[in-house]
């Protein structure tokens, strides 16, 4: 008997893995990383940057949202809410289709983050903290600099072992 996909989110098996690997980005975020006054080192995106490889755009912005959300709970803002979708969507973009040699995956990877470093976090979010906060901090451009070597690695990690999990997972 065949079935009839109607979207992403039509399978439960799907569901449920989007949901624990939202679950492991508000573990990882919250309790394994480097938190300090000027510095925030966390492993929080890793699972978004799964999703959004393995389930593509929708798939990413569903558990960067959600996870976002939960996480931030206490002090929510919809507009950082909005940062943290596009923050997935890129990472869905730009991670979803498959790269076969290490190259593509290296250039993929290295990509994929400067623009999210640049557009997203150095860009869209430090004008968001000055609007709504008049708050500009340059010691955010430096921990920036000092994470992206960092992220750009562990994406081109997740990128080549990407048929294990895909395998695994799906």
């Amino acid at each position: 008997m065949t079935t009839k996909r109607h979207g992403l989110l039509s399978s439960t098996k799907t569901l449920v893995i989007l949901s624990l690997l939202c679950a492991l980005s508000i573990v990882l975020e919250k309790f394994v990383g480097i938190n300090t006054p000027f510095f925030r080192l966390n492993l929080g995106y890793l699972p978004v940057v799964l999703s959004g490889m393995l389930f593509g755009v929708g798939g990413a912005v569903f558990v960067g949202t959600l996870a976002d959300l939960i996480s931030h709970m206490q002090y929510f803002n919809i507009f950082f809410a909005l940062l943290a979708m596009v923050e997935s969507a890129i990472y869905g973009l730009f991670l979803n289709p498959v790269a076969k040699d290490k190259k593509d995956m290296l250039k993929k990877s290295i990509l994929c983050q400067l623009v999210i470093t640049i557009i997203v976090h150095a860009g869209m979010n430090t004008l968001l903290l000055w609007v709504l906060y008049r708050s500009f901090n340059p010691i955010r451009f430096i921990s920036g600099t000092l994470t992206f070597p960092l992220r750009a690695a562990s994406l081109y990690f997740l990128l080549k072992y990407r048929e294990q999990f895909e395998r695994q997972i799906i």
